[in-house]
Formats: C-alpha cells, sequence, structure tokens
C-alpha cells in the first residue's frame, strides 16, 4: 500500500508516528500538507496575511496564531515592525533522533512539494562561535526574497538540551544565510 500513497503523505504521517523516534504529540492541521504549502508560499507577498489569526503585540514585532497549520498547534505567523514576515512551525524534544527524524522528515515533505524549481543549501548555524546545528534553505528565482528554511538546532542553554525543530517560510532576511 506505502507504494501507492503520495511521497508528502508517507512524509506526514512519519512526522508523528516514527516508532521509536517519534513524538506522538505531533500531527497535522491540515488534509492536504503540499496544497498548504503551495498556499502558504504563494501569500508570502502580502505578508501571510490570510494565515494571521489571533494576534500578540510586542516592541518590535507581532506574532499571529496561524489560521492553518502544516503542524497541528505548533504555527505561528510573525510580522516585524520593519515589515518583514514569516510563516513558522516549531517543535522541541530532548531526544535527538526524535529531532534529527523530524528534521530528515521535513525536508523530504519540502522538496517533494516545491519541485525541482527550487534550490537547497544546507549552512552550518552558529551563534558567538558555537555550533547550534543545521539548517536547510530553499530558493527559487520564481520567488525573490523567500525563503523555505528547514532547521535542526540546539540553542545554547536551553533547557534540558532541547532539540528545536523549524519550518521557516519567509522573508530572506530573516533566515539563516550561507556562510
Amino acid at each position: 500500500m506505502n507504494a501507492i500513497l503520495p511521497r508528502w503523505l508517507y512524509v506526514a504521517v512519519s512526522l508523528g508516528m516514527t516508532g521509536c523516534a517519534s513524538d506522538s504529540r505531533l500531527s497535522l492541521g491540515v488534509s492536504d500538507p503540499c496544497e498548504s504549502l503551495q498556499s502558504i508560499i504563494a501569500d508570502f507577498d502580502n505578508g501571510f496575511a490570510s494565515y494571521r489569526g489571533a494576534r500578540n503585540d510586542f516592541d518590535s514585532f507581532t506574532l499571529f496564531r496561524a489560521r492553518e497549520e502544516l503542524v497541528k498547534g505548533h504555527c505561528e505567523v510573525w510580522l516585524w515592525a520593519g515589515g518583514d514576515s514569516a510563516y513558522v512551525c516549531s517543535a522541541n524534544t530532548p531526544v535527538e533522533e526524535v529531532a534529527e527524524q523530524r528534521y530528515q522528515n521535513s525536508l523530504a515533505f519540502v522538496e517533494e512539494c516545491v519541485g525541482s524549481d527550487w534550490q537547497k543549501e544546507t549552512v552550518t548555524r552558529e551563534r558567538d562561535g558555537n555550533y547550534l546545528g543545521l539548517a536547510t534553505r530553499f530558493t527559487s528565482a520564481s520567488k525573490p526574497g523567500l525563503v523555505i528554511s528547514v532547521q535542526n538546532i540546539t540553542p545554547p542553554g536551553s533547557y534540558r538540551n532541547l532539540r528545536s525543530n523549524y519550518l521557516y517560510i519567509g522573508t530572506a532576511g530573516r533566515s539563516p544565510k550561507p556562510e
């Protein structure tokens, strides 16, 4: 049966059900993740206005609950004072294998859904000379200024060495850059 399942469905299902290296608290928030990803990408030029739900205002940015979430309960829209914006899904785990599996699944999902028009580049994340982890960036000439980034990092000083996974869709200036 797996042979006839679309690859995105296999990736999405394995996001929350990968045996020992799983975190069953994560689940899909949409019925067709590739279609939703394409719609999110299309709304980039509008600052993801179609996806903004309840808001929280801070000094330099506004955080919106995402109206439609690729990962149920884990997605937001960020809007900075300068006009930059991003659609972000994030999840934490203390288990390195779970974080690595999420990272690999997310990479496969994005790569399958965006297609060959997007170029992929993996960069090392560092802060103040300390290794944080990896980020894989997807860019396309058809969407200048937009970056899709899949990240697997351990923030310095994180509680219980939590690993953080991010799916960032937004302004290139706010995304990890190549060295």
